[in-house]
This record gives C-alpha cells, structure tokens and sequence, in this order.
C-alpha cells in the first residue's frame, strides 16, 4: 500500500515510516525538515492544503499516518493559539486533502491522555476505560488535550460527511530511541549521562504504563487491517509503572547516577489517571493481534544504548 506520514522525521513518526516499510508498504515522510532515513521525503506544512494534495495525489497515496503535531504540553501551555492552530488546523488540512485526492483512510495519532475528559471512577469506584467512554462537558483541562480531542471529532465529522475512513489511534506514553528532549526517559538520560541527579517531579509514586515506540510502531501496520476502518484503539503499555521505578531502571544501565525529588507546580493539566483505574488496551489486542514484546528493562537497555551511540558519540 502507498503510504505518508506526516511528521516522518519525528521521534514516533521515523519509527512508524520504518515499520511501514518492514511490512512491505511504499512510504514517503511528509515533514518540515529531513529525516536521515532512506524514505522518500517530501516538505510540506500539514495546514497548507494544496500542498498536503499534490503531495497526496502526486505519490497515489492510500492510506495517510497524521503523526505531525505540537506533542510538547508544554509548548502547548506556553502556546495554546500555536497549539490549536498546528494541531487542530493541521489535521483540518490532512483530512481535507484526502477527501481531495480521494485516499482511502486517514489514521490520526490520538493520545489516552484523551482520559482525562471522561468520568474516572463509576459510584466511587475505579473502572476500566475503554474506547467507548464518553466526553464530559467540563473538558480535558489540557490545551494538547483538547487539540487532539478536537481532532478526533474532525475525523468523524469527516466520515460522516465526505465518506472518509479513518483509524484513531490513542498512545500511551512512548518511550526509546530517537526520543526528544522533554520526555521523561530522555530527561533522566540527559541528567545522567552529564553527571546531574535525575529529577523527579513529586514523590515517583505517579504512575504510567509507558509503550516502547517500536511496539507502538507495528500496531501501526496493523491497523491497515480493514477491521480498523471507523474504529478507535488505546494504544496503552501493559502494566503501571511508576515514576520512580523507570528512575531506578536507568540507575541499572548508569553507574553513579543519583535521584532527586522536586516539587514543580508549573505541570498541571497532565494525565492523572485515578487509583484503580485502567485505561485498557484490550481492543487491539483483540482486533489487531497487537502485542507489547518489549518489557521495560530492555527499552531502557536499547533507548541508553541509543543514546550513547547517537548522542554522546554525536557530540
């Protein structure tokens, strides 16, 4: 299948053109700046449409990745108008220069922080949430948040409206090589490999079920499958890890790296998942015949190798 990618040239997006092309499909890696990768490479800006449609319909493209986005919630509170404008008027250009060049589906990289605008728990009680939960009217409280929720919507719209398919896909929190800095594995490496204690936000008990981006990367080629049209997958890592213990792993693979533990109130409106709640990834499993093979103390293993190799050796 001819495939694009937008945002080819990013930590996920160069991992999924990659799988892509180990599946056997044809890919070409729509971005702003060049990948060092062996993928046909075309410039273009995910808002301009014209652009984005001879680029679709010059490469006969089927099947679109929209992974380009402003992925920084950071940058997204300190540029929420940048923010809505990339991600939510990019993917506004992505789908309509497939309805153009009459592609067959759309697949947008979505996120579970996408759980922070539905109801956690059900009669006090923590509950799983599944792909099937509904939005609360209060929203997100997360500018990304909402800029990728917004852009859900836009994909159904687009179905119903313009007969356009599309495949949401919901990441967890990515993790391995190519990460860029800001991540919290990427930060714990920085601080490491300079000498600096790892810095911790809190106390290390927040929790997160972080997916390794190759793992990621291959529920991509799986999602071709035509039991995906229309549909929405949580791509979430298999079990909760903390804070503290992803700190702990990198100390295994660092020696004399040490930990710190910080109070920082400027990250607010992140995901918080509530105690005993479950956002499953039983859907893909499922469906898709996704499965995580890499368990954390490997990524890390491969991310810190990654990173001496291309990093400290590339200084």
């Amino acid at each position: 299948m001819n495939c694009i990618v937008t945002g080819g040239s990013g930590f996920i997006g160069s991992h999924v053109c990659a799988a892509l092309q180990e599946g056997g499909h044809q890919v070409v890696n729509l971005d702003l700046r060049p990948s060092n990768s062996k993928v046909t490479f075309v410039s273009a800006d995910i808002r301009n449409v014209e652009q984005l449609t001879s680029a679709f319909t010059g490469h006969s493209v089927e099947a679109v990745f929209h992974i380009a986005a402003v992925a920084n919630a950071r940058q997204s509170l300190d540029d929420p108008v940048g923010t809505v404008d990339i991600n939510i008027r990019g993917t506004a250009g992505v789908l309509e220069a497939a309805r153009r060049s009459k592609v067959q589906r759309v697949f947008l990289a979505s996120t579970v922080w996408f759980y922070n605008a539905v109801e956690q728990s059900l009669n006090g009680q923590p509950r799983t949430l599944d792909e099937s939960c509904p939005i609360l009217p209060e929203g997100a409280g997360h500018v990304y948040t909402t800029s990728k929720i917004a852009s859900e919507i836009l994909c159904h719209d687009y179905q119903r409206l313009y007969k356009l398919d599309f495949t949401i896909l919901r990441y967890g929190i990515p993790y391995g090589p190519g990460m860029w800095p800001g991540l919290a594995l990427r930060s714990f490496l920085d601080n490491s490999f300079s000498g600096r204690p790892i810095r911790i936000f809190g106390d290390g008990s927040a929790v997160r079920r972080f997916v390794y981006v190759k793992d990621l990367a291959r529920a991509h080629v799986l999602a071709l499958s035509p039991k995906a049209r229309n549909q929405i997958y949580n791509l979430e890592g298999e079990r909760g890890v903390t804070i503290r213990e992803l700190a702990e792993t990198v100390q295994k693979f660092i020696s004399n790296t040490e930990i710190e533990y910080i109070e920082d109130p400027a990250r607010r409106g992140e995901l918080k998942v509530e105690n005993g709640t479950v956002v499953s990834n039983q859907k893909a499993k499922k469906e898709l015949g996704w499965q995580l093979k890499t368990g954390l103390e490997e990524g890390v293993r491969e991310t810190v190798e990654w990173y001496r190799k291309h990093i400290l050796d590339g200084k």
